[in-house]
This record gives C-alpha cells, structure tokens and sequence, in this order.
C-alpha cells in the first residue's frame, strides 16, 4: 500500500497533490476549512443547476449529462469528499455534513444562488437537506430515483450493508468499462468511489433520521423521476418490495405543491446513464417554472 493511501485509510484525510496517477482535473478545487473539494461547471445562464450523483459515483460519471445540461444553463456537478477530485473529509459521513459541505463550497467558489438542485438516489437525501437548510438559496429541486428516509425501515434493509455495486438500490455505479476502452475511469478514481461509498455507507441510517427531521423543502418546483423498470422482480415478496419503492416515490411528491412525478420507462435504478434525457427535460421545465413564478 502506497504511503499517501496508508494515511487515508487510517485517518481519513488526503490531499490529492500526493497522487500523481491522478488523470488531469477537469474543474477547480476549493478550500472549506482544511480539506478541499472539486467542482466543473460548463455552460451559461440562470438559475444554476447543482448534481449530486448516487453512491459510488463521482463527477466522471456524469460528464454526459452536466454537457448535455450545459447547453441549456450554468450547470455544476461536483465531487462529494472522498470522490473524483475531492479530498476526504471528516467522518462520519452524513448527509447533514455533505450539505454544509456543499454550501463551504458552492460559496468557495463564488456560485451565486438561486440554484436548482438535482439529487440521485443518496443525492436525494443530500440535496433535500441542502434545501432545507438553505431554503433562499433554492429555485427548484429534482429527485432522480431518490433515497426516501423512510426506506430502510420499510424494506427492512440492515445496515451498514455491503458495497455490492449496480443492482444495489443504496448504490449506482456504472458497469465497469474494458480494459481496451480510452474512455475508462482511471483505477484510481475508482478506488476512491469505492473508499468514499464506505464510508458513507456507515452513516447511511444516520443520514436517514437526519432527513426524517430536517427534510423538508421551500415551496419551489419539484420533479420526482422514479424508474419505470423494477430492480425487483421474480416472486411476490419482490414486486412488493418494488410497489414500495414507488409507493415512497410518490410520497416523495408530496414534499412540493408544485410538484410533478414523472417515470423513467426505459430505465431501472441507473437513470442518470439510461435515460438521461428525462433529467434534461425535467431540467428546462424547472427552469420554465421558476420564470413563471417569477412573473406572478
């Protein structure tokens, strides 16, 4: 083990100057109190678009997605502790931290708000919190498949469980690319996904309670896109796990009364790669909301 990952592992902290196998940065990174985080931000206009990817993926995995969204507004997608390009911050690693992280640096780099978040999956409960703590700073919000906090307890899902990759409800990760492939995620950055996805694992139920008392969203647009393939089929006991999976989407809508629930009818869990233009969409009719509203 290489002296700079012996660190990391024991406690927690890296700073990525020490890895020189790291590719070239494809944003900017910004102090927050000790420790750095990376963020990319392509494309112009207002209000900004913030994403938050799902566990174990970093902002790698999402660059189709932030040029496709670009091309419609300022869009951002940035690397929680631990991924990409972003040091490793203090644990545990809840999403009441990772939000207040986001706002250290959203203000770091001089973003100005209102922003329409996008949260996937774990980056639902991150964005939400987001939302709730900063509610001014929020124009809009959109769910892809979000984390309902109320999940675990429902589907009777023990924790910490364990980094299974695609197919794992609590976790989204491409499939991984072959070795003759150019675009294929260095394996340093997918150690650290692997890494940073632990240790948010450990502080998963953690962040759930955190969301059942602070979950709560301004009153702007919301769209909750759930998927329209089931990650659960083959008895019954499946497909009801399934119809409550859904059955917490719906509720999720809820959180808004400017609220729509759209499906993904191409895709299961993995929306962001499946049928991204569904988030593209949701994306401008956001936008369109907002302006509307602005004009009342």
């Amino acid at each position: 083990m290489r002296f700079y990952s012996l660190i990391t592992f024991l406690f927690g902290f890296q700073s990525l100057s020490f890895a020189a196998e790291m590719p070239p940065i494809p944003g900017d990174r910004y102090d927050i109190g000790g420790y750095s985080l990376h963020i990319q931000c392509l494309g112009k206009g207002e209000p900004t678009v913030i994403m938050d990817a799902g566990l174990g993926e970093d902002s790698t995995d999402w660059q189709s997605l932030l040029k496709q969204s670009a091309k419609t507004t300022h869009t951002c997608i940035y690397d929680r502790a631990g991924y990409g390009w972003s040091d490793y911050g203090p644990r545990p690693r809840t999403s009441r931290r990772i939000a207040y992280e986001l706002h250290l640096l959203l203000n770091a780099a001089h973003l100005k708000p209102p922003y329409i978040l996008v949260g996937h999956s774990f980056g639902g409960y991150n964005m939400r919190l987001f939302a709730n703590f900063y509610p001014k700073s929020i124009a809009g919000l959109i769910l892809v498949d979000a984390s309902h906090e109320l999940q675990y307890d429902r589907l009777h899902i023990k924790l910490p469980a364990p980094y299974k990759g695609r197919g794992n409800i609590i976790i989204s990760q491409p499939a991984p690319a072959k070795n003759n492939n150019p675009n294929a995620k260095p394996q340093v950055l997918r150690d650290h996904a692997f890494r940073a996805a632990g240790y948010e694992i450990t502080g998963l139920y953690t962040s759930s309670r955190q969301v059942q008392l602070n979950g709560s969203i301004p009153t702007v647009p919301l769209i909750v896109i759930s998927r329209g393939m089931p990650e659960w089929s083959g008895n019954e006991e499946l497909r009801k796990r399934e119809k409550i999976w859904i059955e917490m989407q719906e509720d999720l809508t809820r959180l808004s009364p400017y609220s729509q629930h759209l499906f993904a009818n191409h895709s299961g869990h993995n929306i962001p790669h499946d049928e991204p233009k569904i988030i593209i969409d949701a994306i401008s009719d956001v936008i369109s909301q907002v302006k509307l509203l602005e004009e009342q």
